[in-house]
């Protein structure tokens, strides 16, 4: 299943069930999100990922910056924007990430988060590992 094509989350896993799915990943990453005071004094700015929990990371991003972080996950920019590119069969696609948003991606297609713009951008991921 490409998850990358899907637009909104609705459903997800019964947190009791232990089951990690896309969607109790999204409700993770969102709730998370909402705590700055759990992870802003792990945030750093020179684009090295730091582990919050496990299977989660906080990203700072100097203008310029480019990495390929592993899928399939989800994602969110918690400041700042980000632009994301995907290979598919169809070509390159680009998309831009602003914050308050979930980006939910498979592993499907070769993709690539960069930071275009002039200042630094902070973003959440969680995978399935």
């Amino acid at each position: 299943m490409n998850f990358s094509v899907i637009p909104d989350i609705t459903l997800q896993a019964r947190p009791e069930s232990g089951t990690v799915t896309i969607g109790r990943l999204a409700g993770v990453v969102r709730e998370m999100a909402a705590r700055p005071a759990y992870w802003w004094h792990l945030a750093r700015f020179d684009g090295t990922p730091v582990p919050v929990a496990d299977d989660l990371w906080l990203w700072g991003w100097p203008p310029g910056h480019r990495a390929v972080p592993a899928g399939p996950g989800v994602l969110t920019v918690l400041a700042g924007e980000l632009s994301e590119r995907t290979i598919t069969d169809q070509g390159v696609a680009e998309r831009t990430l602003r914050a308050n948003r979930i980006r939910v991606y498979g592993a499907d297609h070769p993709r690539e988060v960069v930071n275009l713009g002039p200042g630094y951008a902070l973003s959440l991921h969680a995978t399935t590992a």
